[in-house]
C-alpha cells in the first residue's frame, strides 16, 4: 500500500518507507498503515489503490470478510488469554493491523501456553488469514518481478496469474524500471521494501537493524536474511528546503510583465550566442514549445533567467510563468536535495491557480484546477504567456507530461522546458553545451577572484582546465574551489593542443610509412569519433584482418608517432586510445579516398556497439561498455542474427578482461534456457579460473550456484555456494543459509557423494561459522548443531544448540534438537 502513495512535494512515500526500514516491530507497521489509509499521506494514495482503502477503511458488519476476519483474530487472541481491545458491533480492518501486532508482540513474552488453546487460537488465526488473503483486492491485482536484460528488455516473473499488464515490457527497450518487485495500479509500481529475484526463489521482506550501508530483509519462508541498500535511505524525512531557483509564489510585475520567475543569479557569465539564439526563438510567433538540453550544471536554467530578463523589455508577453521541478541544487560545497514545488500535472495546475485565481475561487466548490490550467494554456487570461518548466526530467512522468503541454499549448502562448533528457519529439531544441573558451576564461577569472586564488593561476593551467571540463561551468566552479582547498594547483590530465599546421604537417609525413593494419587502424578510429578501449580494437581489427602481430604493431606505430593518444581508466586500468580532434579530421580525408573505406565501415559499426566514451568517460571503466555491447548483440540477435558473428569478438576480449567472462555469463543466464545456464557455469568457470578476490569473486561463486541449481546440478551449486563462503567478506547471513542448504541435501542423500566428501563439505562450512561464530544468532547455531550432526560430533551439537538457547530461550530449532539428541532420535 505505501508503494500505491504518489509523488509529492512532501515526500511522505518516503517518509513511510524511511520509518518500515528502521522498525524493529509490527507495531512500527501497523501506525504506517493507518498513515497510508487515513492519515496525512492517504490524500496522495494513488485514485486505483481507492479500492483497497476503501476495503481496509469501510465499517463491516457480521457476514463481511472483514469483520469476520476481525473477529477470528480476536477469538484467537481470546483463546490465548490475551487481553486485546473488544470488536464492536461494526469495525473496519485497520483493526486487524492492531490486533496482529498484539498477537506477535503477546505471544513473544507470553510464557508457556497449553497446547489445547494454542491448537484452537492456531485455527482462528488461519481463518483470519485466509478470510484476508482470499478476499482482498490487492492480493488479486497483477504483482511481478521485473529484471532488466542486457537488451534493455525486461524479463517478467509472474507472482500473480491475474492480468498481462507487464507483457509489453518483454518487448520494449524503452522503459527503464530498476530491478525489483512490483504491483500494478495505474502502472508498474516498485514495491521497495520486500526483494526477491527473478527466479521468485525466495521473498525477503525489510526487518530493521538499518546502518549507514544496508539494512535487514528476512524470509518468512527460510529463516534465511539477506541485506539492502541503506544509503538509499540516508537523507532525513520531512520537508527539505526550496530551490534556490523555485521562483515566487506571486506574480509581480517586471518590467512589461507579470512574473513569478526568480532572480538572475548574480555571477552569471554571459553566453552571448546561446541568449541570442534563445531569444529569438522566444519572441517568434512559430514554435509553441522550446527545449534547452543538457547535462546537469551545465547551465540550462542560468541561461533561461538570463534571456527573460531581457524579455521583460519587450512586448511579446504579458506573464512568464515558472514552474520548477527541480529537486538538487548543484553548489559550490556539492548537490544538495531541495523540494521540487511542482511534480505532476495536477501540480502544476494548482500553482497556477493560485497565481493568478483568489483564494475563494481556488478553493470553491467545483472549482477543477487541471481543467483550468489547460484552457490557460491555450488561451491565457492574463494575455500572452511564457510558461517555463524548469528541470523537466524530475516530473513524474515527463513524457506523458510533455504530451500533455503539447496537445494543450498554443500559439501565442510558449512553453520553455529545460531538461537533461529529452525522450520526446514536436518540440524545438537547443542543445546547451559547455562554454566556449572566452567564456570558461571570464568564469574562470570571475571564480578565482571570488575564492581569491587568481595568484596560483597559470595560463597553461587555465587551458588544462578549460580543456579537461569541456567548459562545464559547475565543473569548472568545483575544480577552482579544489584549487582553494589545496592552496595549490591540483593535478589535471592535460591533453596537449598544438598549432593545426604542424599536426596536419606531421600526419601528411608519416602517415605513408605507416604499415597497412596501423593506417587501417587509424582510419577506423577517425570513422568512430570516440575513445575506443584498445583491446576491443584489436578485437574487431583481428577478426577482420587475422592477423595478430601486424594488429599489435599498427596500434604501437599510431602511438609511437603521436598520431593517437592512449588514455588509462582509473578503474580498471584500461587503455583506451582516441585520436585529438585535428587528426579525426586528417583521417577521415584519408577513409574518403582508401580502398580500405567498406571494411572499415564494418569495423566501425561493430565499435558503435560499444557506444560512445569521451575522456572524461573511461573512468566508468570497459564493464560499462561491455554491458552495453553485450546488450547490443542480444538486439541483433533478437533481429535474427547469429551469436557467432560476434563470439569470436568477445572470446578475445574476455581473455585479455577477465571481469568480461562474468557479464557474458550473465547475459547468458537472462536467456532463460538450460543452454543458456550451461554456456554460463562454463563461462563463470573461467573467470574463477583466474583466482578474483573481493567481492568480484563473491559475485562469481554466488551466479555459478544460481545456474548449477537452475540445471539441477546440485554438487555444483553447494559447492559452489561452500567455496563462496570461505571469502571473508560474504556476509555471516549468506554463510548460515548455505549451511541450511547442505543440511537439506545432505538430509535428503541428493548430493551423490561418498562420505568423505560429504564431511569434508559439512566441515569446511562448519570451520567458517566456528570462526565467525560471535555473529551467530540462535537460529545459526541451529544450522551448526545440524552440520555436526552430519559431522557425526553430537556433543558438539548440543554444545551449539545451548548456545542458542541462551541467546533465544525460546528458539524452537535449538530445543528441539537437544531434545531428539538427548532421546535418542538422532
Amino acid at each position: 500500500m505505501t508503494s500505491a502513495i504518489g509523488d509529492d512535494n512532501d515526500r511522505n512515500r518516503y517518509r513511510l518507507e524511511h520509518t518500515l526500514v528502521r522498525s524493529d516491530g509490527l507495531g512500527e507497521w501497523g501506525r504506517v498503515i493507518e498513515d497510508v489509509l487515513s492519515g496525512s499521506a492517504s490524500q496522495y494514495l494513488l485514485i486505483d489503490a481507492r479500492t483497497e482503502q476503501s476495503e481496509l477503511t469501510r465499517l463491516c458488519r457480521e457476514g463481511d470478510w472483514q469483520y469476520d476476519a476481525v473477529l477470528s483474530l480476536k477469538s484467537a487472541l481470546d483463546y490465548l488469554d490475551i487481553n486485546a481491545e473488544d470488536v464492536p458491533v461494526k469495525t473496519d480492518m485497520k483493526r486487524w493491523f492492531r490486533l496482529f501486532a498484539t498477537l506477535r508482540n503477546k505471544t513473544r513474552a507470553h510464557g508457556a501456553t497449553q497446547f489445547s488453546k494454542a491448537g484452537k487460537a492456531a485455527e482462528y488465526l488461519e481463518s483470519s488469514l485466509r478470510s484476508f488473503y482470499q478476499n482482498f483486492s490487492l492480493f488479486r491485482r497483477p504483482w511481478a518481478y521485473l529484471h532488466r536484460n542486457y537488451s534493455g528488455k525486461y524479463r517478467v516473473s509472474n507472482i500473480t496469474q491475474a492480468g498481462t499488464q507487464f507483457e509489453h515490457l518483454k518487448k520494449d527497450a524503452t522503459v527503464s524500471l530498476p530491478n525489483g518487485i512490483y504491483i500494478y495500479f495505474d502502472k508498474p509500481r516498485l514495491v521497495s521494501l520486500l526483494q526477491s529475484n527473478a527466479e521468485l526463489q525466495d521473498f525477503y521482506f525489510a526487518n530493521g537493524s538499518l546502518t549507514n550501508k544496508c539494512f535487514e530483509l528476512i524470509s518468512y519462508f527460510t529463516d534465511d536474511k539477506i541485506d539492502g541498500d541503506g544509503s538509499a535511505y540516508k537523507i532525513p524525512p520531512g520537508t527539505l528546503p526550496p530551490s534556490e531557483t523555485e521562483g515566487y509564489g506571486e506574480l509581480m510585475v517586471k518590467g512589461n510583465c507579470f512574473s513569478n520567475v526568480p532572480d538572475l543569479i548574480a555571477d552569471y557569465i554571459p553566453r552571448p550566442k546561446l541568449e541570442d539564439e534563445l531569444q529569438k526563438l522566444l519572441i517568434d510567433d512559430r514554435r509553441p514549445i522550446i527545449t534547452l538540453v543538457g547535462r546537469g550544471g551545465i547551465g540550462k536554467t542560468s541561461l533561461s533567467l538570463k534571456v527573460i530578463q531581457s524579455i521583460y523589455k519587450t512586448d511579446r508577453y504579458e506573464a512568464i510563468v515558472w514552474l520548477s521541478a527541480r529537486d538538487v541544487d548543484l553548489q559550490s560545497s556539492g548537490p544538495k536535495p531541495v523540494r521540487p514545488l511542482v511534480l505532476s500535472i495536477e501540480d502544476m495546475s494548482k500553482f497556477y491557480s493560485r497565481l493568478v485565481l483568489s483564494p475563494e475561487i481556488v478553493k470553491g466548490k467545483g472549482f477543477d484546477a487541471r481543467s483550468y490550467f489547460e484552457k490557460q494554456l491555450q488561451k491565457s487570461e492574463i494575455g500572452s504567456t511564457l510558461f517555463v518548466f524548469d528541470n523537466f526530467e524530475t516530473t513524474q512522468n515527463p513524457i506523458e507530461m510533455f504530451n500533455w503541454i503539447d496537445s494543450f499549448i498554443r500559439l501565442p502562448n510558449k512553453a520553455l522546458i529545460t531538461t537533461r533528457l529529452r525522450d520526446f519529439k514536436g518540440d524545438y531544441p537547443i542543445e546547451v553545451l559547455g562554454m566556449e573558451s572566452a567564456e570558461a576564461r571570464a568564469l574562470i577569472m570571475q571564480t578565482s577572484n571570488q575564492l581569491n586564488i587568481q595568484h596560483l593561476l597559470t595560463g597553461e593551467y587555465i587551458d588544462d582546465l578549460i580543456s579537461r571540463s569541456a567548459g562545464h561551468p559547475y565543473v569548472i566552479k568545483i575544480l577552482l574551489g579544489e584549487v582553494a582547498k589545496a592552496r595549490q594547483l591540483v593535478n589535471i590530465e592535460r591533453i596537449v593542443a598544438s598549432s593545426d599546421e604542424i599536426l596536419v604537417a606531421l600526419f601528411e609525413r608519416t602517415y605513408a610509412s605507416l604499415t597497412p593494419c596501423s593506417q587501417r587502424a587509424f582510419m577506423t578510429l577517425s570513422a568512430w569519433n570516440s575513445i575506443v578501449p584498445r583491446l576491443a580494437l584489436e578485437a574487431v581489427l583481428l577478426k577482420s584482418t587475422d592477423e595478430a602481430s601486424e594488429v599489435e604493431k599498427g596500434i604501437e606505430s599510431l602511438l609511437q608517432f603521436s598520431m593517437a593518444e592512449i588514455h588509462i581508466s582509473a578503474t580498471d586500468r584500461q587503455e583506451y586510445i582516441g585520436l585529438p580532434l585535428v587528426a579525426s579530421v586528417f583521417g577521415k580525408k584519408k577513409l574518403n579516398v582508401s580502398p580500405f573505406k567498406t571494411a572499415v565501415l564494418v569495423d566501425v559499426e561493430t565499435l558503435q556497439m560499444l557506444g560512445t566514451t569521451q575522456q572524461d568517460g573511461i573512468q566508468l571503466g570497459l564493464e560499462k561498455q561491455l554491458k552495453r555491447f553485450i546488450g547490443n548483440i542480444s538486439r541483433k540477435i533478437d533481429a535474427g542474427e547469429l551469436f557467432e558473428n560476434y563470439a569470436p569478438i568477445l572470446e578475445i576480449i574476455c581473455r585479455r578482461y577477465i571481469p568480461g567472462w562474468l557479464l557474458l555469463a550473465k547475459w547468458h543466464m537472462e536467456t532463460n534456457k538450460t543452454e543458456g545456464y550451461e554456456k554460463a557455469k562454463d563461462e563463470v568457470r573461467r573467470f574463477l579460473e583466474n583466482n578474483p578476490t573481493g567481492d568480484e569473486a563473491t559475485e562469481a561463486w554466488k551466479l555459478l550456484g544460481l545456474a548449477c541449481h537452475l540445471t539441477n546440478d546440485s554438487l555444483g551449486e553447494i559447492h559452489a555456494f561452500v567455496e563462496r563462503a570461505q571469502i571473508s567478506s560474504v556476509p555471516f547471513n549468506d554463510i548460515s543459509n548455505t549451511a541450511n542448504r547442505l543440511n537439506r541435501l545432505l538430509h535428503e542423500g541428493r548430493l551423490g557423494m561418498d562420505r568423505d566428501e560429504k564431511r569434508q563439505l559439512a566441515q569446511r562450512i562448519a570451520i567458517v561459522l566456528q570462526r565467525r561464530r560471535n555473529e551467530a544468532s540462535a537460529d545459526d547455531f541451529s544450522r551448526m548443531a545440524w552440520l555436526s550432526i552430519h559431522l557425526e560430533q553430537r556433543d558438539k551439537a548440543k554444545e551449539y544448540a545451548q548456545t542458542g538457547l541462551q541467546l533465544d530461550p525460546d528458539n524452537f530449532h535449538c530445543s528441539n534438537l537437544i531434545t531428539r539428541i538427548d532421546s535418542g532420535l538422532i
